[in-house]
Parts: C-alpha cells; structure tokens; sequence
C-alpha cells in the first residue's frame, strides 16, 4: 500500500465519520424538543424575577419587551438593567410598563463596569435584588413565545441547575444577515440541542433560567466577572455540583435585519474567541468537523470509493448543504431560495474567522473594544457584590 492509497482510507473514514455526526446532529432537531417536552415535570409556578439587560436600541425591541410583560404567569416582576442613566432603548422599556401597571417593574440603571464583561456588570445587581430566587436574564432584543415563561419553569426540574432556550434569527434583510441566520440556524442551534441531549456543558446566554441560591452556591458574579464566556463560565460552575444545563423544547426568536460583512465578523469572531480560551477542544476541533475539510476528505476519499474526485467532493458538500436545507426549511427557520450558497460563505467565513481568533486579543461588542486579557482585579468584584 503506497502512501496516496493510505491517505485515500484515511480520508474516506474521516468522511465518513464527519458526515454521520452532521446527520445526527441535524436529527437532533427533531428529537430534542420531543425529549424535553417530555422531561418537563415540574408542576409548581415559583414566582419569577426576570432581568433584562439593556444596552443599544433594536430592531423591533418594543415587542421584545412587551412579549415579557404580556405573559401568562402567576407572580413575576421585571427588572429593566442599563449601563445608561437615559436612552432610546430605555424610553421603550419605560413606555411598555406603563401599559402593564399589574407587573411589578423596576429600573436599576447607571450600573457602573466592575467586571471585565459589560454584560455581567449589568445584571449582578439586578440579581442581588431581584425580589425572588427564580432568576430569568433574557437579553433585550429576544422576544419570547405566548406561554414560554411557564415552559421554562416546568423545565427547571430536580437536577436541572439552568434552563436555556436557544436563539434563532429571523427576518434577514440583506445577504450577510442571512449568513448570520444561517450561522445561527443552520449550525449553531442544532449542535447545541445535540449537546443537550448528551448533557453537555455548554451554555447560550440569550435567555437563562436559574435558582439563585444554585447561582450563589456556585460564586455566583465572581465566577461570571472574569469571563466573556459568562454562559460557559456558569453552566460548568453548576455542572461542577452536579446540576446539569438543558436547552428548552421551544426557541426563542432574534430579529436580525440588516447586517454587514463587518458586523457579522466582530460578532461571530467574538464567540469564536470564547470558544477558544473556554472551550479549546471544540474551538480545535471545529474546522475539522466542518463541511469544509469533510469536502476535502471526500474529494480524497473518491479513489477508494471509485469516483471521480471532483464527485465525490460535489457529493460531500451536497449533503451536508442539503441536510441542512431541510432542517432550516422544515422548522421556519428563515429559509430561503439562497441557502446553498449562504452555507458555502458560512464555511469560508468560519475558516477565516478561526485563523483569526488565534491570535486575536481584542473582541468587539456593541461597538466598543475589549481586551480579552484585562478587567478589574478580582477584588473590586467581590466589594460590589456586597
């Protein structure tokens, strides 16, 4: 056997390998909301806190906010969160409350940076004086479902640290948003349900439900404060005491609108970035799992298999651009006649974006710089909390 041969075997199996994983991942789409319908057995409705970080004005926010207040829940109360003493965004949140006056709301704003996540530095004080110990922090420009409250609670059953639900972007208005929704939709989300049903520890912080006191048993801010990766950082601090992170049956949704080339680049490069200093295996692994290298390992692959090269690649790549296709179409997932082609940039920009993410030590968010090496001492965070 000469050398070509062997690299031939070799990538056949990985081929092989890569694209059995993608299958099953996009079946998770399917299996994983029937799963945890079914593991939902929580029956009590604790009353709820529910923290919402503000920071810039978004699409089509005032519905976001009004899908919080507008739940059927028995008791629960809504904590606006800003950085800001005054802002657009913070006009909107004031003007929904008032269209609720049977909701106890309140605004902690001017919450000063204590920690090296702008985000972390919001809601820690909010937490600290949510009025109740179920805790829900759903960023602002996701808008929740009629009911999702309720499917949220009945998920944080016995053994269960933190309830998530999964983001998916909806109502692209130009070709990199798509990509952006295809990033999320096509990718992200269902490897994320994969993870849930094999207990993963791996956290999306868009929407959170937790039991403070699990929270404070776990250090609560100080273990979020030093992270970008304050999802990561919290769901691995509770799997550490044996409560496990599961993704929610129902998704929540993300208008995503307009987007440039630029835009999704900082936003995606910064959760690359994340994956890299708090998930290294999987930021390693993840061209090598891509449809990228699994095109490759197909056009490799044609000798032992007896097919032209060039085929066996075309082959690769169309079943996973197609799987994909399906899932996305089947689930009103922002579909779209461009999909194929919106899948292909993805993978390129991914290649791009994790050569990048090596050497990278700054990220972008909301606009502003951070250093992923600095932020306050340690101490300054544990004289703010208490």
């Amino acid at each position: 056997m000469n050398v070509f041969s062997l690299v031939s075997i070799l990538a056949t199996a990985w081929c092989g390998l890569t694209l059995a994983i993608h299958g099953i991942v996009m079946i998770a789409v399917f299996v994983h909301p029937a799963l945890r319908r079914r593991a939902a057995t929580r029956s009590d409705q604790p009353a709820v806190s529910i923290v919402i970080p503000v920071r810039n004005m978004e699409p089509e926010i005032e519905e976001a906010f009004a899908s919080v207040f507008s739940q059927l829940y028995p008791q629960f109360e809504v904590i606006i969160a800003a950085a800001e003493e005054a802002s657009p965004a913070i006009d909107v949140a004031r003007r929904v409350a008032s269209r609720f006056p049977h909701i106890a709301s309140r605004f902690m704003l001017g919450n000063k940076r204590f920690t090296l996540n702008p985000k972390v530095s919001n809601v820690a004080p909010a937490i600290a004086a949510a009025e109740h110990d179920l805790i829900l922090i759903k960023d602002a420009n996701i808008r929740l479902a009629d009911g999702q409250l309720s499917d949220l609670v009945r998920e944080l059953a016995a053994g269960t640290g933190i309830v998530c639900a999964l983001p998916i972007g909806v109502r692209p208005e130009t070709f990199f948003a798509e990509v952006e929704c295809a990033m999320i939709n096509g990718r992200a989300t269902p490897f994320f349900m994969a993870g849930s049903m094999l207990h993963l520890a791996i956290g999306w912080g868009k929407v959170m439900l937790f039991d403070r006191r699990d929270y404070n048993r776990v250090g609560g801010v100080e273990v979020m404060a030093p992270t970008f990766g304050d999802d990561h950082a919290l769901v691995r601090a509770l799997a550490g005491i044996g409560l496990r992170v599961v993704y929610s049956a129902g998704v929540v949704r993300q208008l995503v609108g307009r987007r440039t080339l630029r835009e999704v680049w900082d936003r995606q490069l910064r959760w690359m970035v994340i994956r890299r200093d708090y998930a290294a295996l999987a930021f390693f692994a993840e061209p090598f799992f891509s449809a990228g290298f699994a095109t490759l390992a197909g056009a490799a692959a044609g000798s032992t298999l007896g097919i032209v090269w060039w085929k066996a690649a075309a082959a690769t790549l169309g079943f996973w651009l197609m799987s994909e296709t399906i899932v996305v179409a089947a689930r009103g997932w922002s579909w779209s006649w461009r999909f194929p082609l919106i899948g292909i940039c993805c993978e390129l920009l991914i290649i791009g974006l994790w050569a990048r993410a090596w050497s990278a030590r700054k990220v972008l968010w909301a606009g502003e710089s951070f250093d992923v090496d600095g932020g306050p001492p340690r101490a300054s965070v544990a004289a703010t909390r208490n």
